[in-house]
């Protein structure tokens, strides 16, 4: 099949880097001129393990070719894949400023084409945006939906730091087909995986659904861990039993105490599903519980930090999660707000961000917040080298460092890096 798709960031290139693999020609389309530059030279523009090699690759083989024309990339394609950023306004709403945008160069392809053509959004939309606001965008094209092009919702599951292998083995495949047809095309894409065909609503619907639910497993793990410390109890070890319970409680995914939630899912479609239910007059205390829970997460690490009494903090991790370079909505951007504001000194290592590599959102935030530049060192040795040392991520080059500090560092443990070292440790939750 030849795909087009729609916004190579985290998604999208990892959807680029999986459909190459499996034989598929792909055109990739973004407006980010940078972005582009570096992927038409082979270079991935994110950082996601076992991407980069199939990147260049299929640059090398001609079978990823990347343009800012989306209609061109209409035209030449016979499915293409939305992946565009949905973020929040402030009201928690999402804002599909870049979704509509996309809408509207598709249509102008749709236009332009003959023959039946395949939208599918990848992107997170809340039950109702297909049918009332996208397929109205489409339909500009003079041509109507489920009859000259087909428009499904078929959500990505994707973890960052582990894209490549969520692509290889997914959960489940939904596809939210507006009509039989669509569904059947799209099909195609995902021979050999079992797939869940369904509704378009429900296809919007799942995805926040499952975000909400993972944000309530981080909150409620993070709860039980501070319980637990302050009872003498290893809350992992407590946790590791709870999970051994697979027909109950289910799986133990997100159930491991330690680091707040974060990331350009779970923060952003919380707030969205209360948005809604608040449009709805709909209470929804258990949805409202999770941001509150998670923010008193934050507030204790950002005590844990202040107890010590110490100015030089050292972080070694700055993206909201291992394995990835993806900024958005991290929670330790928020401490390290926090303990600026309370006059601490603060230096950063992160081996997956450089300031010589921001793009996109990233950029944006370091623009927002010029001092994060000023903080980020490309040494470790500049974090190692503060009186106490926050470990955000469980990166495998954090581990014998912090094994080998001296009696004299504190150490605040997010991830249970290690359970040896001489320094005075304290973990978060254990």
């Amino acid at each position: 099949m030849h795909i087009s798709i729609f916004g190579m960031g985290y998604v999208g290139c990892v959807l680029a880097a999986g459909h190459f693999s499996q034989g598929h020609s792909i055109i990739g389309v973004d407006v980010n001129d940078e972005k582009l530059s570096l992927l038409k030279r082979g270079e991935s523009p994110v950082f996601e393990p076992g991407m980069q090699d199939y990147i260049s690759k299929a640059i090398k083989e001609g079978k990823l070719n990347v343009s800012a024309d989306a209609p061109k990339a209409v035209i030449e394609s016979d499915i293409s894949l939305v992946c565009v950023g949905t973020p929040s306004k402030e009201s928690g709403e999402i804002d599909l400023t870049h979704t509509e945008s996309v809408c509207k160069d598709i249509s102008t392809g749709l236009k332009k084409k003959n023959g039946y053509h395949v939208i599918a959004f990848k992107s997170t939309l809340f039950p109702g945006t297909i049918e009332s606001i996208i397929i109205p965008i489409l339909e500009e094209s003079g041509k109507k939906a489920g009859k000259d092009f087909g428009v499904c919702h078929n959500p990505e599951f994707l973890r960052e730091g582990r894209g490549m292998h969520d692509f290889f083995h997914p959960p489940v495949t939904v596809i939210g087909q507006y009509d039989k047809k669509s569904g059947d095309l799209l099909s195609e894409l995902y021979k050999g995986t079992e797939i869940v065909r369904t509704s378009v609503k429900i296809g919007e619907m799942i995805k926040y659904v499952n975000n909400s639910f993972h944000g309530l497993k981080v909150s409620f793990a993070n709860e039980i861990g501070r319980l637990s410390k302050s009872l003498g109890i290893d809350s992992h070890e407590l946790m590791n039993i709870f999970c051994m319970d697979k027909e109950l409680n289910i799986s133990s995914y997100y159930l491991t105490p330690g680091v707040p939630f974060g990331g350009s899912c779970l923060t952003k479609d919380i707030k969205a599903m209360l948005f809604e239910a608040r449009k709805r007059n709909i209470r929804a205390p258990v949805l409202e519980a999770i941001d509150e829970s998670n923010q008193e997460h934050i507030d204790h690490i950002v005590s844990l930090v202040e107890h010590t009494g110490k100015k030089r903090i050292g972080v070694l991790g700055l993206s909201f999660k291992e394995n990835t370079d993806d900024l958005r909505s991290s929670a330790i951007v928020s401490i390290i707000d926090r303990l600026k504001s309370m006059g601490k000194h603060i230096r950063v290592y992160d081996p997956h961000i450089s300031k010589s590599r921001l793009f996109g959102v990233n950029k944006g935030i370091f623009e927002e917040k010029p001092y994060l530049g000023d903080m980020l060192s490309n040494d470790i040795n500049t974090a190692l080298d503060c009186d106490v040392i926050i470990v955000k991520n469980k990166i495998d080059e954090f581990k014998p460092v912090i094994e080998s500090l001296p009696s004299g560092k504190i150490v605040i443990d997010l991830v249970r890096i290690t359970n040896e070292t001489k320094a005075n440790y304290n973990g978060v939750c254990w």
